[in-house]
């Protein structure tokens, strides 16, 4: 996607010098706006591209640090269930055949 991104706003960089060239409307608008005018359009466009690719690294790093929370929660359950399984066996309200069978 970078790399489209980047062909997209060159092809429209090269389109605009080309129609400052050849088309006469167009061309007043480029020859009564300063030069540094266009570094500021650049930076605009650049900066929204910017913005846009941040907010998916973003959310990529996010989802993989609820992926890595919700493993670990899954394990604090499982130790529960089998700490709260060893409880009742050893204090003898199930037995192990019972246990074993799922009973």
């Amino acid at each position: 996607m970078k790399g489209y991104a980047a062909l997209f706003f060159g092809a429209i960089l090269i389109a605009a010098f080309v129609l400052k060239e050849y088309s006469a409307g167009v061309s007043k608008i480029f020859t009564m706006t300063p030069w540094w005018m266009y570094f500021v359009l650049c930076g605009i466009i650049y900066s929204g591209f910017r913005v846009v690719t941040l907010f998916q690294e973003d959310r990529a790093i996010e989802q993989k640090v609820i992926e890595e929370e919700g493993k670990v929660y899954m394990k604090r359950i499982e130790h529960a269930k089998a700490r709260d399984e060893a409880y009742l066996i050893n204090n003898g309200f199930v037995e192990e055949d019972q246990k074993a069978s799922g009973e």
